[in-house]
C-alpha cells in the first residue's frame, strides 16, 4: 500500500503502541474517538529514549535515533515501523538526518562514529566513519546531499564526502582554547556554502565549508548553545540554549534580532523552523514543546507536554505536522492547525501575530478538512486527553490551566518567565510610564516582587504601597509583606500577610500557599527555626489537601539550613542535615514533582532554583563530608550522585567532579597514611580503597593498600595490588 493512497481511520487521534510493533488489534476503537485533537498520535517505545527525529519529504515517515543504539523508520500516521531496525552503532544514537533525495540516513552516536545508511536496503553504504574521538552530538546533510557534517564532544566539526566517506574539512572549535569545547549542533545554510555550529563555550560559529574558515563567531549568552538552525532564506540563525531561551541572530552580522523566546523552565534541547519561516518549535528538558512566532517571538498555542524530558522535535516539510521524542520513549505527533485553534496565547496578540496565526490556519485548513472528510470524522472539540498503553488500558490526565494560579495572583507573563531581573524591571517601568492609573496596580506589585528579588527592599516596599494605594489586592499585600520581611519589620509584615488572606476567597489551596509564602519570608528574614516549624506543621496538616507543595517547601528550607551551616564552616552539621533531606529530595526529583507548574510561583516570588536542587544538594553533601573529614562518606556520596544523573548532566558537572575527585583522593591518601601511622590498618585499607574507587589510575594508592594488606597478613590481596602496580 502506498503512502499517498492509504487513508488512516484515526488520523486525528492518539494510538499508543510499541515502536517495534506492527499489530494494532490491541487498541480499542473507543479510545480513538475520545482524544484531544491537537495530539494526533503517541507512539510509545519500550523505555528507550528518543534522542533524535527527522521527517522524510512525504511528511508521513520519520527516522528516529534511540538509546538502544538503533535507527528506525516510522510511519507516524499508522504508528508503525516501516523501515529498519538499522543496527550498527555500539552506543546510543544521538542524531539522525535524511538526505534531500530521501535515499540515505546519516546517524551519529555516542560511539564517536557517523554511519550513512541506505533507506531501501537498510544497510550501511560505507563502513562507519571514524575520525571523532568522542560522542557525535549532531549530523546534517548539505542541501545537495553530497556532504555530511558532524559535531562532536571532541571540539570538532567534520565535513565528510557522503559518497566516499572521505574527510573534506575539520573545523576546530577549540582553537586557542585550553578547555574542551563540546559541539552540540551543526546545520548547513540553505545554499550549502556555510555551516553553523553551536557549542558549550556559549558561541555560534559560522564556517565557510570549502576552506574551514570561521567567518563569524557569535557570543550567544552565558550558557551552552544546544541547537542552532538557519531560517529558510538563510538570513537568520535561531539558537536554543541552556539558559532556557531561543534567540534570533543575523547570519551576516551576528547581531541579535528582537527579544528572546522565554517560557521554558529548563534548557532547550532541540529546535526546528517551519519551511515557510512562520514559526519555530522548541523542545526542552522541562518535558515540553512550544511553538513561537518568528516575527514577534511570542508563544503560539498550547504547551505540548510529554511526561519526561524532550530531546528532539521536527516539523514536516509542509509545516502541517510536528513530531517530538522524549526520555520516556514516546514519540508524539501533533497537528499544527489544532495547536493554533486550541491555543490561548497569553495577553492580547499583536496584528502581526494575529496575521501569522491566520496564515498558518489557512495554510493547514485545506489539508486538514480533506483528512477529516476522508475519515468521515466530525470533531466537536469536546475531548479529554487519554493515553493508550500497550495492553490497551487508558490513563486520563488533568489538563487544567497551568497559569490560573498566576492569574489569581496577578503575576504578569514577563515576571513569570523572568530570566534577567534588570531587563524585567525595565519592561515593567516602561509599562508604568505608559499605563493608565487603574492598570498600574498590578504592575507596581510585580515590580515590587522583582525589586525584592534584587534585595532592593526600600524600592520594593515603595512599589507595594503604591499598588495598594491604587487598589488593595492579593499580590499588593504579598509584595508588601515580603518587602517588610526584607527590612526585618516582621510585625508589620505579619499584618500585611493577614490582609492578604482577605483576598483568598476562602480557597484552601490559596490559603495553604499563602501560609507557605509567609513561612518562606520569615525564613529569609532570619527566623529559621520558626519558619521550618511552621512548614512542618503545615505539611502534616495538609496531607489530605495539597501535600506536594508543603513537602517541597519543607525539603527546600531544610536544604537551605544545611547550606547556611556549610557557609559557616559547620561541615559535619551540614552533612547530617543533607543526609536527612536527600531521600525526600530524591523522591520529589524522580517523580518530577519539582517541575509541577504551581511550584513555579515560588521561583517567581523568591528566585528559588527548584530545577537543580537535587544535583546541587548532592554536590554540597559531597563537599561537606570531605571538609568534615568524613572521607569515605564523601566518596560514597559522589559515586551515588554520578550513578543517578544523566550523561548530559555529567558533562556539565565534569569540571566540578574532576576537582572533587582529585581533592578527595588526596585526602584518602593523607587519612590512610595517618591510619597506618596509628597502626589502624583496617581503616587505612578502607581509605585507600575509597581513593582507588575515585581514581583507579592512581598507582601509589595500590602500593599503599598493598603494604597495609601485608601488615594484616592478607597476602593474596597484597600480592594482587603489588602486581597491579608492576603492570
Amino acid at each position: 500500500m502506498s503512502y499517498d493512497s492509504e487513508k488512516s481511520n484515526n488520523s486525528l487521534h492518539t494510538r499508543t503502541i510499541s515502536q517495534t510493533s506492527h499489530d494494532m488489534s490491541g487498541v480499542p476503537d473507543i479510545a480513538r474517538d475520545t482524544l484531544k485533537p491537537a495530539l494526533m498520535r503517541a507512539v510509545r517505545g519500550r523505555k528507550n529514549k528518543v534522542w533524535a527525529v527527522a521527517f522524510f519529504k512525504d511528511g508521513r515517515r520519520v527516522a528516529t535515533g534511540s538509546h538502544d543504539k538503533i535507527v528506525r523508520i516510522l510511519d507516524v500516521r499508522q504508528g508503525e515501523m516501516v523501515g529498519g531496525p538499522f543496527k550498527g552503532h555500539t552506543d546510543r544514537v544521538r542524531s539522525v538526518a535524511i538526505s534531500p533525495d530521501d535515499r540515505r540516513i546519516a546517524s551519529g552516536g555516542d560511539d564517536a562514529t557517523v554511519i550513512i545508511w541506505d533507506t531501501e536496503s537498510k544497510q550501511m553504504i560505507l563502513n562507519p566513519l571514524v575520525k571523532h574521538t568522542e560522542k557525535v552530538n549532531s549530523v546534517c546533510f548539505s542541501p545537495d546531499g553530497k556532504r555530511v557534517a558532524s559535531g562532536s564532544h571532541d571540539s570538532t566539526v567534520i565535513v565528510w564526502n557522503a559518497e566516499t566517506g572521505a574527510v573534506l574539512a575539520i573545523l576546530d572549535s577549540q582553537q586557542h582554547r585550553s578547555k574542551t569545547v563540546h559541539v552540540w549542533s551543526v546545520s548547513f545554510s540553505p545554499d550549502g556554502l556555510k555551516l553553523a555550529s553551536g557549542s558549550s563555550d556559549h558561541t555560534i560559529r559560522v564556517w565557510r565549508t570549502v576552506n574551514a574558515e570561521c567567518l563569524l563567531k557569535i557570543n550567544a549568552g552565558q550558557c551552552s548553545v544546544r541547537s542552532v538552525v538557519w531560517s529558510p532564506d538563510g538570513n537568520q540563525l535561531v539558537s536554543g540554549s541552556s539558559d532556557n531561551t531561543a534567540k534570533f541572530w543575523s547570519s551576516s552580522s551576528g547581531e541579535k534580532i528582537g527579544q528572546p523566546c522565554i517560557g521554558h523552565i529548563r534548557w532547550i534541547t532541540c529546535l526546528a523552523v517551519s519551511s515557510d519561516n512562520s514559526f519555530i518549535a522548541t523542545a526542552s528538558d522541562d518535558g515540553a514543546v512550544r511553538l513561537w512566532c518568528t516575527k514577534t517571538h511570542k508563544q503560539i498555542g498550547h504547551v505540548l507536554e510529554h511526561s519526561n524530558k524532550v530531546h528532539s522535535v521536527a516539523i514536516s516539510p509542509n509545516a502541517e505536522l510536528l513530531v517530538s521524542g522524549s526520555d520516556d520513549g514516546n514519540l508524539q505527533l501533533w497537528s499544527v492547525r489544532d495547536i493554533l485553534e486550541q491555543g490561548n496565547v497569553e495577553g492580547s496578540a499583536t496584528e502581526d501575530e494575529e496575521a501569522q496565526g491566520e496564515q498558518l490556519l489557512s495554510r493547514n485548513s485545506k489539508t486538514q478538512s480533506s483528512c477529516d472528510s476522508d475519515n468521515g470524522h466530525t470533531d466537536n472539540g469536546d475531548h479529554d486527553e487519554l493515553s493508550v498503553d500497550q495492553d490497551g488500558t487508558t490513563d486520563s490526565s488533568d489538563n487544567g490551566d497551568k497559569d490560573s494560579l498566576f492569574d489569581i495572583f496577578a503575576i504578569k507573563t514577563t515576571v513569570r518567565n523572568s530570566q534577567d531581573l534588570h531587563i524585567i524591571e525595565d519592561l515593567l517601568t516602561h509599562e508604568i510610564d505608559f499605563d493608565e492609573d487603574d492598570n498600574r496596580r498590578d504592575t507596581y506589585a510585580n515590580r515590587s516582587i522583582i525589586r525584592a528579588r534584587k534585595s532592593e527592599w526600600d524600592d520594593a516596599l515603595q512599589d507595594a504601597v503604591k499598588s495598594i494605594a491604587i487598589q488593595p489586592s492579593l499580590l499588593g499585600y504579598i509584595s508588601k509583606a515580603i518587602a517588610l520581611c526584607g527590612k526585618k519589620q516582621l510585625w508589620d509584615a505579619m499584618e500585611a500577610f493577614d490582609f492578604a488572606f482577605a483576598f483568598s476567597n476562602s480557597d484552601p489551596n490559596i490559603i495553604n500557599l499563602l501560609l507557605l509564602i509567609k513561612a518562606i519570608a520569615l525564613f529569609n528574614a532570619g527566623r529559621h527555626d520558626e519558619a521550618v516549624r511552621r512548614v512542618q506543621d503545615l505539611t502534616t496538616a495538609s496531607q489530605h489537601s495539597d501535600p506536594l507543595t508543603s513537602s517541597v517547601v519543607n525539603s527546600y528550607l531544610c536544604v537551605q539550613l544545611a547550606i547556611i551551616a556549610f557557609r559557616n564552616r559547620r561541615y559535619s552539621e551540614a552533612a547530617d542535615q543533607l543526609d536527612r533531606s536527600i531521600p525526600s529530595i530524591t523522591d520529589l526529583f524522580s517523580s518530577r514533582a519539582l517541575f509541577e507548574p504551581r511550584l513555579k510561583i515560588l521561583t517567581v516570588l523568591f528566585g528559588w532554583d527548584l530545577d537543580w536542587s537535587w544535583q546541587t544538594v548532592n554536590q554540597i553533601r559531597c563537599e561537606a563530608c570531605l571538609r568534615a573529614d568524613r572521607v569515605i562518606e564523601a566518596v560514597e556520596s559522589h559515586q551515588h550522585m554520578m550513578s543517578m544523573i544523566d550523561e548530559d548532566v555529567k558533562d556539565g558537572d565534569l569540571e566540578w567532579s574532576i576537582t572533587f575527585r582529585k581533592d578527595c583522593t588526596a585526602r584518602c591518601v593523607a587519612k590512610g597514611d595517618e591510619a597506618v601511622t596509628a597502626k589502624n590498618y583496617e581503616t587505612a585499607i578502607e581509605l585507600y580503597s575509597a581513593g582507588i574507587e575515585l581514581d583507579p589510575s592512581c598507582e601509589p594508592l595500590f602500593v599503599c593498600r598493598s603494604k597495609a594488606n601485608l601488615e594484616r597478613n592478607l597476602f593474596a590481596a597484597a600480592l594482587h595490588d603489588a602486581n597491579r602496580d608492576t603492570n
